[in-house]
């Protein structure tokens, strides 16, 4: 889900069930209604990234997968508040957490199979880092003030509770104390109140409810 600036509402595209069924429809949250805009545009899948892009105001969604099993979908598509358009059938290796870079204009993506960043502007996919956080899947990232934050993920044997900061060429490890170790969780930036707001997720035994903050 993102929140769109220019129209004031929050975008959600897609997902599964608890019954493993796939969803390819897009919902508007305005604060009050939920309303469903299209049920058409990008095939059903989850694990699937988005961003908004507020210099072009645009929803950008990029891959996903049609099952638990690869190979994953490489497609990427732009929601202009009323319909779908694909604007390419290739890009990174594999989806990931996505932010809006402001002061680059673009649109960034990690990739924590590969360890790369990609930015799209719109038209194509740059590769412009091979490294980065350390390999992972399920982390967060959330475009903050002046720089994109990254935090946790896992893998098959470990779970991470770090936190990096990209600053548009470098990814540096900013702090090792915080939130416990975990993926799948929800990241976003507050910038009435310039912080990080961290929600749930899962560690190794259990789904986790809490909500942390990290003043920026």
């Amino acid at each position: 889900m993102v929140y769109d600036s220019a129209r004031r509402v929050s975008i959600l595209f897609g997902g599964r069930d608890t019954g493993q069924t796939l969803f390819g429809d897009t919902w508007q949250w305005d604060g009050q209604d939920w309303t469903q805009l299209a049920n058409s545009g990008p095939s059903p899948r989850s694990g699937h990234g988005m961003a908004f892009d507020s210099g072009r105001n645009r929803t950008v969604l990029f891959g996903g997968f049609r099952t638990d099993q690869p190979p994953p979908i490489a497609d990427t598509w732009e929601f202009d508040g009323q319909d779908w358009t694909q604007q390419a059938d290739t890009g990174p290796p594999a989806a990931g957490p996505m932010a809006f870079d402001s002061i680059g204009a673009r649109v960034l993506l990690f990739d924590g199979q590969s360890v790369t960043t990609w930015s799209w502007n719109g038209a194509s996919w740059v590769q412009i880092a091979a490294f980065g956080p350390p390999t992972r899947t399920g982390a967060a990232m959330t475009a903050a003030a002046g720089s994109i934050v990254l935090f946790g993920g896992r893998t098959f044997v470990a779970k991470f509770g770090d936190s990096w900061s990209f600053d548009g060429i470098h990814w540096t490890q900013v702090q090792d104390i915080g939130p416990s170790p975990r993926g799948a969780h929800a990241l976003t930036f507050d910038s009435t109140r310039g912080a990080v707001v961290l929600f749930g997720g899962q560690d190794a035994n259990a789904v986790l409810g809490d909500t942390w903050e990290h003043n920026t």
